[in-house]
């Protein structure tokens, strides 16, 4: 599977991961990471990330040098996505991970008692 070229967040979405990179000191795009991987966990399929795009994050600095472990936990939930889908699919699990992680995380530490770091 290629990671698509670039995945399009709303503006809750955007808002939610620059609130929990203020708390961390991580940028968004690591944030983002961390979102997908809470995501992941869910038994559910997310919701779809509705709302207009207000940020749009390329390949390299959505996935950066952990893409293959990504892709691989996302193919581990999505076994049968197709590249049509993945993008949205992908901002799906940003935007729940985003949520959960804005309503937990404080700090850098509260991420390290969520068992994520």
């Amino acid at each position: 599977m290629i990671a698509p070229p670039r995945v399009a967040l709303s503006e809750t979405t955007t808002s939610a991961l620059r609130q929990v990179a203020a708390k961390t000191g991580l940028t968004p795009n690591v944030v983002a990471r961390f979102a997908m991987l809470v995501s992941f966990e869910q038994r559910h399929a997310p919701a779809p990330d509705m709302g207009a795009a207000d940020l749009t994050i390329n390949r390299a600095t959505l996935f950066g040098e952990i893409e293959s472990f990504l892709l691989a936990a996302f193919l581990a939930v999505h076994p049968n996505a197709d590249e049509s889908t993945t993008s949205k699919l992908i901002a799906s699990h940003i935007a729940r991970g985003a949520r959960f992680l804005n309503l937990r995380v404080n700090s850098l530490f509260d991420l390290a008692r969520l068992g994520i770091v």
